[in-house]
This record gives C-alpha cells, structure tokens and sequence, in this order.
C-alpha cells in the first residue's frame, strides 16, 4: 500500500509540474498558475501526513495486541 500510495504522488507532483510548465509557456492566467503552485506545495504533504496517519494506525494496532513486558 506504501509504495502504491508512494508511486501515486510521484505521478501527481510530476504531472502538476508539467502542467504548470505547459500553462507558463502558453501564457496562462496567473490564477491557474497560482493553483498549480499551490498544488505542487500542498499534494507532497498531504501525502506526507497520510503516510504518518497509516504508520501511526500501525502502531496502534501493535501497542493494544497483549500485555506489555
């Protein structure tokens, strides 16, 4: 699941940066451009925080399983 979600955001962050290449060179708005920015910037940590959210999740399901020594 790590490396699928992993793989996933590579290809996320990649084809916002191509896209934001391709609406720089065409002369896009500076909406769209700010959008794709903001994209590049939240994308990377949203994922971050949902690896940290799944490890923790792990965690849990380990600390609760018996007793501890």
């Amino acid at each position: 699941m790590k490396r699928i979600s992993a793989v996933l955001g590579i290809v996320a962050i990649f084809a916002a940066v191509l896209a934001l290449m391709v609406c720089t060179i065409t002369g896009a708005s500076s909406e769209t451009i700010l959008a794709l920015l903001v994209c590049l910037i939240i994308l990377p940590v949203l994922f971050y925080g949902l690896m940290l959210f799944d490890r923790r999740k792990d965690g849990e399901n380990e600390d609760h399983t018996g007793p501890k020594q």
